[in-house]
């Protein structure tokens, strides 16, 4: 794979990644616990866990962020290098949104034979937070196709 169609495919992930860490950085910063308490009765130890993996993927997030920037920036970009850079994203970023730390939400991989959500919360989660995951669900499905099988065959 050329310079040229790295460069590309590297726009795209940067491209994902700034809608998702804009999106994450406007909830993170608008939300408390106090906040997501009020809206439903839940386990305060299972609020600290949700946002727990979320600030942990955004934190995530960021830094491929900044690596996919650098790599734009670069006028020479190895394969090797690339290959490395969305293997990273990949289990950093896109597996750790499917199935964070601890379970606090996970995969529902029957989801498309049962016509049910995809994302399933481990315990009742706030209705903000249970919207701002699937907000986000169907830009990671998308760009994990296109990096589990797309950016990953052409390298």
């Amino acid at each position: 794979m050329d310079n040229t169609l790295i460069k590309a495919e590297t726009e795209k992930v940067a491209f994902f990644l700034e809608n998702v860490v804009e999106k994450m950085t406007t909830y993170m910063n608008s939300v408390t616990i106090r906040s997501l308490e009020d809206e439903v009765e839940c386990e305060k130890p299972y609020l600290l866990e949700l946002l727990r993996a979320a600030r942990s993927l955004l934190v995530f997030c960021e830094e491929a962020l900044d690596a996919c920037r650098q790599m734009i920036r670069n006028s020479i970009i190895t394969p090797s290098y690339a290959r490395q850079l969305f293997e990273k994203i990949y289990y950093q970023c896109i597996e750790r949104f499917f199935h964070p730390k601890n379970d606090t939400w996970y995969e529902n991989s029957r989801c498309s034979y049962t016509d049910s959500e995809m994302i399933v919360f481990r315990k009742t989660a706030p209705p903000s937070f249970v919207r701002f995951i699937y907000s986000l669900e169907k830009d990671f499905i998308t760009i994990r196709e296109e990096i589990d099988f797309g950016v990953q065959s052409q390298l």
